[in-house]
């Protein structure tokens, strides 16, 4: 799992699988806007023509200054793409549409699956969680992470 400390390490480094098939360089770093959390990261290969991919950052690991990630580079470069500027953010739609892809729980499903971080008592998430008058695509709880670059 990324730490918060290992955020400002994250941008700009290379993505690769846990085989050592590099995928590409990380643009940007979407961070959970309550926990503070890193949850996904934005992968770009120019040389490849991958442009836009986000990968979750939930089962990632920072090592020797490569992020890698437990999957093949076939499931990311399939990985649906929303068309993000940097310093945008992920609908709840379009991260529910990657969750999917990437065979993930969403974190709004983890009620109190850990100490003090349950989604139940967070009121944004509950919020979004029990739906907003049918807005909910438009909300999210990310942000960019902000590592002081």
């Amino acid at each position: 799992m990324i730490t918060q400390e290992q955020l400002a390490a994250m941008v700009g480094c290379t993505a690769y699988t846990s085989g050592g098939q590099r995928v590409g360089g990380v643009d940007y770093v979407l961070v959970d806007d309550t926990t503070g959390r890193p949850e996904w990261a934005r992968i770009t290969d120019r040389a490849s023509g991958l442009g836009g991919v986000f990968v979750p950052l939930r089962h990632a690991v920072l090592e020797e200054g490569r992020l890698v990630l437990p999957y093949p580079v076939a499931v990311i470069e399939e990985a649906p793409c929303a068309a993000l500027d940097c310093g945008s953010v992920l609908s709840v739609a379009e991260e529910e549409q990657l969750f999917g892809h990437y065979d993930l729980r969403d974190a709004r499903e983890e009620v109190n699956a850990e100490a003090g971080a349950g989604w139940g008592q967070m009121d944004r998430a509950q919020a979004i969680q029990e739906g907003t008058a049918g807005h909910e695509s438009a909300l999210s709880r990310l942000r960019p992470a902000r590592t002081g670059q």
